[in-house]
């Protein structure tokens, strides 16, 4: 079976979620908090996760630098999302939010599922990871006001132990050492944005194991 149909099938069975989650939320006194489900009231986001296929067993994960100009999270590597606007679903706003930032259009991307929602307290965000196979691999056309840069890396680097790194930061008052993927020769990948791809590693390896003869590289 190939990762896609695998992945398909994953996505529609019960998802390692919270414990995926947790190996990326750093050791703040309100971690926990961190990982629960989110409240009446939250405001609903959400963010497309774009996988390339490649002719290797695993796929190309796209993600994007945000703009230094943003108001939040400028500077951080993310996936391409936003806000759901009145009367969307996630996948539509999703879609939509790639093309406007990476301008990936609809008809290019196979919606295969969706990952576990997690909620960002800071922002009082439920955000909605919804998964999509990019057709086709041609250049992308990024939003100037939005999207510093965009950068793909395999999920068997990210499946790679040693691509997972520890720095220490002072978060709301407190030194803690925070987990974050080294796959960007400036930018660390970390927070929420590593919590949702942590658990498509956790898939990742879930398919290793269903198919021995796969040989992940780094």
């Amino acid at each position: 079976m190939d990762f896609f149909s695998f992945l398909r099938s994953r996505l529609a069975a019960s998802l390692p979620g919270i414990d995926a989650h947790r190996e990326f939320v750093p050791a703040l006194p309100d971690a926990e908090s961190r990982l629960r489900g989110a409240p009446p009231g939250a405001r609903a986001s959400a963010v497309l996760v774009p996988l390339i296929p490649r002719t290797q067993a695993f796929p190309d994960v796209l993600l994007e630098v945000r703009s230094e100009s943003l108001r939040t999270h400028k500077g951080q590597i993310s996936f391409p999302g936003g806000r759901l606007d009145d009367g969307e679903n996630p996948e539509d706003a999703a879609l939509r939010e790639l093309e406007e930032e990476v301008g990936i259009t609809a008809e290019n991307v196979i919606i295969l599922g969706t990952l576990t929602p997690l909620y960002i307290p800071p922002s009082n965000s439920a955000v909605y990871p919804v998964v999509g196979m990019v057709r086709s691999d041609d250049a992308y056309i990024s939003s100037a006001a939005e999207v510093a840069e965009v950068f793909s890396v395999s999920l068997s680097t990210l499946l790679n132990p040693s691509s997972v790194r520890f720095e220490p930061r002072t978060l709301f008052g407190h030194v803690v050492d925070v987990p974050f993927f080294d796959v960007h020769d400036r930018v660390p990948l970390w927070g929420a944005t590593a919590m949702i791809l942590n658990e498509l590693v956790w898939i990742g390896r879930e398919y290793v194991s269903s198919q021995p003869a796969i040989i992940t590289q780094s």
